[in-house]
């Protein structure tokens, strides 16, 4: 962690020992979403009606060596907490980037999918697809692109505690009630490797693993997660294929962990009309430590599978989507079924 730091900082030492920046440019862009959805799980909400909205505000400049600098903040959710930030600083050493809730490194999303990669979209139920340090404040660096062949790229994240999660000032400091020892690690360092080695294929793959500082009532073992995978396009038709592991960092021999598979089809019918089919699975296994008196612990399974079906109609800055999904064994919960159908209509601007 120390060398990674030391890195880190060098770089961004280097890029700061120069002359002011030029004055920065701020651009307005988002988009609204408007859905009508009916549910038909267990616990049925019924129909829902509802808006979200997404405003991203964007400054771009540049410094008088040419390096350049990004600052965005975005508007979200159900509140007004600008909660997404993020700051860029672009080198010849490649990019220098703060993050609060931003700058996903995880690559369990394909990105094929009418109105979105499967369960990125909507579903009824909750994947359990391992860390990210977008989750939490974290620093990262990004290979200059262009610098190895076959597109390949590589990023480096880092979080510093993951026991805060709320975004700070520049002289704020966590309250120490805040600093409490946290049962799945004290930091998070991440790797993305992605590649695009011929015209149409996109390959990702990342790792993610927490580190406890402490010692002393943190967890014991280290968690950990990965994914692998990427998508082909060919014409009208997309397909793509992701597969990972994560196991939560734990306190004592008990054990859960999951595999994951996600697979996608797209096929555009023309310009504007879409259709796609997406199939998400996860297994997740629980490990109990062998008790007194016992010679092997239990283990217990629960194959949680998504189908969705989407279908997009965009024309111009708007896109009418429909979107169907079925899960069976719903929340690792065995006979559990879930359903769902959203209406929506998107503008962007």
């Amino acid at each position: 962690m120390k060398n990674i730091s030391k890195i880190l900082a060098g770089i961004l030492f280097s890029a700061l020992v120069m002359a002011p920046s030029y004055a920065g440019e701020l651009a307005v862009s988002g988009g609204a979403t408007a859905t009508y959805s009916t549910n038909g799980d267990d616990s049925s909400a019924g129909k829902n009606l509802g808006i979200s909205n997404e405003i991203d505000f964007t400054a771009n400049g540049e410094l008088d060596n040419g390096y350049t600098w990004k600052y965005q903040v975005q508007l979200d959710g159900a509140t007004t907490a600008n909660d997404d930030t993020r700051l860029e600083l672009g080198t010849d050493y490649g990019t220098v980037g703060f993050y609060v809730s931003e700058g996903g490194m995880s690559a369990e999303l394909h990105g094929v999918g009418a109105m979105g990669p499967g369960f990125d979209y909507v579903s009824p139920t909750s994947f359990t697809n391992g860390y990210d340090v977008d989750g939490y404040s974290n620093i990262q660096y990004h290979l200059p692109s262009g610098l190895l062949p076959f597109g390949i790229g590589a990023k480096l994240g880092y979080v510093p505690n993951l026991s805060a999660t709320a975004m700070l000032s520049a002289k704020d400091s966590v309250a120490a009630s805040a600093i409490a020892n946290d049962n799945v690690g004290r930091n998070l360092t991440a790797l993305q490797l992605s590649a695009a080695p011929i015209d149409g294929l996109s390959l990702k793959g990342d790792v993610q693993a927490t580190d406890d500082e402490s010692g002393v009532t943190a967890s014991t073992e280290t968690g950990i997660s990965g994914n692998v995978g990427g998508s082909y396009t060919s014409g009208p038709l997309s397909i793509g294929v992701v597969v990972g592991a994560n196991q939560a960092a734990v306190a004592s021999g008990e054990v859960t962990y999951y595999e994951n598979q996600y697979v996608g089809v797209q096929y555009d019918i023309n310009d504007s009309l879409s259709v796609s089919y997406n199939i998400d699975e996860s297994l997740q296994t629980q490990r109990t430590a062998v008790g007194a008196g016992a010679t092997t612990g239990n283990k217990v399974t629960a194959d949680m599978k998504q189908k969705s079906i989407q279908v997009a109609y965009t024309m111009g800055g708007a896109t009418i989507g429909i979107t169907n999904v079925e899960v069976d064994n719903s929340d690792y919960t065995i006979g559990k079924e879930e359903s769902q159908t959203v209406f929506s209509l998107g503008i962007s601007f």
